[in-house]
């Protein structure tokens, strides 16, 4: 499974398993430049929601983020070593 794909599996799966923070809206926290605009496009059309993705240079910068709380994602991409 592609990289992408795994992100909008990872997607869909958190809207099926419980409401997002703010309906129609999703809030991705990935590392930079992952995913595709163009994915993120054709999901907003199909889905009807909004999708802000942030970004992250690293494991240690995603890990503080996540840490300190009230970021309000709906879904986190961590690597594999963590």
């Amino acid at each position: 499974m592609t990289a992408l794909k795994s992100v909008t599996a990872l997607a869909t799966a958190a809207m099926l398993a419980s409401p997002a923070l703010a309906e129609g809206e999703l809030n991705i926290f990935n590392w930079g430049n992952y995913t595709s605009p163009d994915l993120i496009e054709k999901f907003e059309k199909e889905y009807d929601i909004d999708v802000t993705i942030t970004d992250y240079d690293s494991n240690d910068t995603a890990l503080a983020k996540v840490r300190a709380g009230g970021h309000g994602f709906d879904i986190v991409v961590p690597s594999a070593t963590y």
